[in-house]
């Protein structure tokens, strides 16, 4: 099952997944289009499952990088560094998740939209819990959890949004302005004592 989800993973980001067929996916993966579907209703849960092994991933290392660090400030920078480090490893997921996330969508079914959705709520709330606790220790101002967590998500993704289809228009790096806009963001959550 691996080696479909590498072959898909692959295909997706190289022609899109508008333009990925199952029969691409299994020349790929060298199995037959019957087999694909002995695994997986169609390309939208290959998706869905490529999607799910990132974010797992992720999720996992921003528990791990988070679990030990003192300050909520500090949580939240040890966050952006492990969404760094994806982007790093393994830039496909950023390219499936953010740019072809758009096409993809709209052709799930509920229970496929419903588990797309989940794992990411996931990973927001990973944030959430800990901005939370942030606010009752002081370290941070109540904004609201939910505020506070889309306000990260959207500067980041935005971000990195701009630099895939503008880069050739920026003198500094993505990683610089990724550090940039951690820099504003804590300057606003930051709790003044």
């Amino acid at each position: 099952m691996d080696l479909i989800l590498d072959s898909a993973e692959k295909l997706f980001v190289e022609k899109g997944f508008a333009n990925t067929s199952i029969n691409d996916i299994a020349e790929a993966a060298d199995f037959s289009r019957t087999s694909i579907y002995q695994y997986f209703s169609g390309k939208e849960e290959i998706y869905l499952r490529i999607l799910e092994r990132h974010t797992g991933l992720l999720t996992r290392n921003v528990i791990k990088a988070t679990a030990d660090v003192a300050t909520v400030p500090e949580k939240i920078r040890a966050f952006l560094g492990e969404m760094r480090r994806m982007i790093r490893e393994r830039p496909s997921f950023f390219t499936l998740y953010f740019i072809e996330r758009h096409q993809v969508e709209p052709r799930l079914s509920p229970e496929l939209r419903t588990r797309l959705n989940a794992e990411r709520r996931v990973l927001e709330n990973v944030f959430r819990d800990f901005y939370r606790r942030g606010i009752e220790k002081g370290e941070v101002r109540d904004i609201g959890v939910k505020d506070a967590s889309n306000l990260f998500f959207a500067q980041i993704t935005g971000m990195m949004l701009l630099h895939e289809y503008y880069e050739e228009e920026f003198d500094v790096t993505l990683d610089e302005h990724l550090e940039k806009s951690l820099q504003l963001y804590l300057e606003f959550v930051e709790k003044v004592v």
